[in-house]
C-alpha cells in the first residue's frame, strides 16, 4: 500500500508542476502594463522648437495610448504610443522597464 501512496504523491506533484509551468508561459506573453506605466509616467520627452530651443513634455497616465507587441534588434519589445498632437512611438524592453528607442511623430 505504501508504494501506491508514494506514486500518487509523485503524480500529484508532477501535475502541479505542469500546471505551474503552463501559467508561467502564459504570463510571459501578457502586457506588463504596470511596469510600462511606472517607466513612462513622469518621464520627460525633450523636443526642439522651430528656433532650436529645447522643450520638455512630461508624460501623464492619460498620454499612454496603444501598447503593441513588437521586436527591437531581434528581441521581444513593446511599442507604446504616447501623446496626441505631440506624439511619440516609444519602444520599451520586454519587461517594460527601459526605453529602447523613441520616434517623434510631429514636426517642430
Amino acid at each position: 500500500m505504501r508504494p501506491v501512496k508514494y506514486l500518487t504523491g509523485v503524480i500529484l506533484l508532477m501535475l502541479v508542476l505542469i500546471l505551474a509551468a503552463g501559467c508561467t508561459i502564459k504570463a510571459g506573453g501578457d502586457v506588463p502594463k504596470s511596469a510600462i506605466y511606472s517607466t513612462l509616467v513622469g518621464h520627460n520627452m525633450t523636443y526642439y522648437s522651430i528656433a532650436g530651443k529645447p522643450l520638455n513634455y512630461t508624460i501623464t497616465q492619460g498620454d499612454i495610448g496603444s501598447i503593441d507587441q513588437t521586436s527591437y534588434q531581434g528581441d521581444p519589445a513593446w511599442k507604446v504610443h504616447v501623446g496626441t498632437s505631440l506624439a511619440w512611438d516609444l519602444t520599451l524592453s520586454a519587461d517594460g522597464t527601459k526605453i529602447l528607442n523613441s520616434k517623434q511623430l510631429f514636426q517642430s
